[in-house]
């Protein structure tokens, strides 16, 4: 049974209502952009030679295990409040684990188109927050990076996405965005909001404001108190 009262669950949605701007949805953590690449050195009888190994990263993902489906956002009232939101088992740009599961945390996850100027400009806004001002323990904040194509603006998206840019795991969608499918999106951004049982508290459709952001943070720190 969910763990929270009806009023606080609306004042839950009520922090996600300010969308500002939405792209249209056709059409572990990620690596260190520190991380000294690999090198390896050939020497002859009068020359060095150094070969630099440029580390690989995954931009869609081979496979995504993905369990659960929630209907597409966009009834008011969201029809999938209140339901189990799907369990998903990936892998961050670097191939490292990363998995949304009921665990001890709410989870609070952003889907992000990288030739989306609207998700551009809320990493841009929000990365820098998360930086400043993390999150308490029971709140995990995640990322899904999604809706890749390279022929599109800003590709690719584990050069956008680095911890530089944003400071928490990304989840690697599929070719086919399967796992922004499962959750419903219909837009970029794209926000879900998850309790620690992985029930939708509440999901939202387009870029939020600053403030949105940080009362949602604040909501979701009051109801462990």
């Amino acid at each position: 049974a969910p763990r929270y009262g009806t009023a606080r669950m609306r004042r839950l949605a009520v922090a996600l209502v300010l969308v500002a701007a939405a792209c249209g949805s056709e059409g572990g953590s990620s690596f260190d952009a520190g991380t000294p690449l690999a090198t390896t050195s050939t020497t002859t009888s009068s020359t060095t030679t150094t070969t630099t190994t440029l580390p690989t990263f995954i931009e869609t993902a081979a496979t995504v295990d993905v369990n659960g489906e929630l209907p597409r956002f966009g009834e008011a009232p969201d029809p999938a409040q209140g339901m189990r939101a799907p369990t998903v088992a990936g892998a961050d740009f670097a191939g490292s684990p990363v998995e949304i599961a009921p665990s001890d945390t709410y989870k609070v996850i952003m889907f992000l188109a990288h030739w989306c100027p609207h998700c551009q400009d809320e990493v841009k806004e929000i990365g820098p927050y998360l930086v400043a001002n993390p999150p308490v323990e029971s709140i995990e904040v995640l990322a899904v990076s999604t809706g890749v194509d390279p022929d599109r603006p800003n590709y690719p998206p584990s050069e956008w996405l680095t911890l530089d840019a944003w400071p928490t795991p990304v989840l690697v969608d599929t070719a086919e965005s399967s796992v922004a499918a499962a959750f419903g999106l219909n837009a970029y951004p794209f926000w879900v909001v998850l309790d620690p049982d992985g029930v939708v508290l509440a999901r939202s459709a387009g870029s939020l404001p600053l403030e949105s952001v940080e009362a949602l943070f604040d909501n979701l720190a009051a109801l462990e108190g």
